[in-house]
């Protein structure tokens, strides 16, 4: 196969000929692998056991299928290659760059995997509380607020899921309602003003007078808000403060713009900087005990990240430990 043929291929494509040389590439493997040049062994260009495994098979007549090549370096990513026996005798080798349907597939390794973890603990609970029972029928009154908690776990958990799915669907849809921001923090504050008196923490808000208009799901903006609020009251101690302020700021605070800005700052114990880039992970808590404890299903934050990605907006965290934390929400406006 000549080069000109070969650039043809839409994939990185080798020819490896039978002196295991390179016999010719095209510009998508040379990207890849700036080094190949013809004449070079293909193992100094690419050295893979699943590559040898498969140039062998298939020069012996016996195409093992697609073998899979997770790669490091310059050429990182998970690429499926598959190889043909030319009638010259060389060996055709094409990659198939597979990385985001590999990340995909572990994302729901691991979905699977928490997800089970995280409906095991409250059932197991419910299990051992209704085998005392039915043991002793008498000790059934105790038992009922903890059984009570574990099914709203459980409720909480299911219905996090289906709005964590319900996001996800429509994230390539730009919302197309105004509203105005103001009115959505104070429905979202109000209520949770009795969750807060509880936990002896304080909810304090900063509006503007004018009104903030964004193009925005009025719900969904809603449930963004109520939830970093929520977390805020969550992980701050008796006396703390939780505020929520709004304002719009320029198009040099988050790039083109402007922006209309919701923060929701907290004076508890702060996260240490390790944590932060995975906050918006599904079930990741940074205090899984505490968590658990008050309810929180570890959704939370991933469903605010989809919120905000789906409105085109932008989120980032500042914490450190001692010092609270701050979430930044930035959202285009009209």
């Amino acid at each position: 196969m000549d080069d000109y043929g070969i650039e043809a291929i839409p994939v990185p494509a080798l020819v490896i000929s039978d002196q295991d040389s390179v016999a010719a590439c095209n510009g998508a493997f040379r990207a890849l692998f700036p080094h190949a040049q013809a004449g070079r062994s293909y193992l100094t260009v690419l050295r893979h056991a699943n590559l040898v495994r498969l140039v062998e098979s298939t020069r012996g007549g016996t195409p093992a299928g697609a073998e899979e090549l997770t790669l490091r370096g310059r050429a990182r990513g998970v690429f499926n290659a598959t190889g043909a026996k030319l009638p010259s005798g060389d060996v055709l080798v094409c990659l198939q760059d597979v990385s985001e349907t590999a990340k995909a597939i572990e994302t729901r390794r691991n979905f699977v995997t928490d997800l089970s973890h995280e409906l095991k603990s409250p059932m197991t609970a419910i299990t051992g509380i209704l085998e005392t029972c039915t043991e002793d029928p008498d000790a059934v009154a105790p038992f009922l607020p903890v059984l009570s908690g574990e099914v709203a776990r459980m409720n909480a958990l299911v219905a996090d899921l289906l709005t964590l799915s319900r996001v996800e669907a429509n994230e390539r849809r730009a919302p197309d309602a105004q509203i105005v921001l103001q009115t959505v923090i104070t429905e979202a504050c109000t209520p949770l003003a009795v969750v807060a008196k509880r936990a002896q923490v304080r909810i304090e808000t900063s509006l503007p007078d004018r009104p903030l208009c964004v193009r925005a799901n009025a719900g969904e903006m809603f449930r963004a808000i109520t939830n970093l609020v929520e977390n805020a009251v969550r992980y701050s101690e008796a006396g703390g403060v939780v505020t929520v302020a709004c304002a719009p700021v320029s198009g040099s605070a988050g790039g083109a713009g402007p922006w209309a800005q919701v923060r929701v700052s907290d004076t508890g114990g702060g996260v240490e900087a390790h944590h932060i880039p995975r906050l918006t992970e599904r079930f990741y808590r940074v205090d899984d005990h505490r968590s658990r404890g008050s309810g929180g299903s570890g959704l939370g934050l991933a469903i605010v990240k989809h919120i905000v990605t789906r409105h085109r907006g932008r989120m980032t965290f500042e914490s450190a430990p001692g010092e609270g934390s701050q979430v930044t929400l930035l959202l285009p406006m009209e």
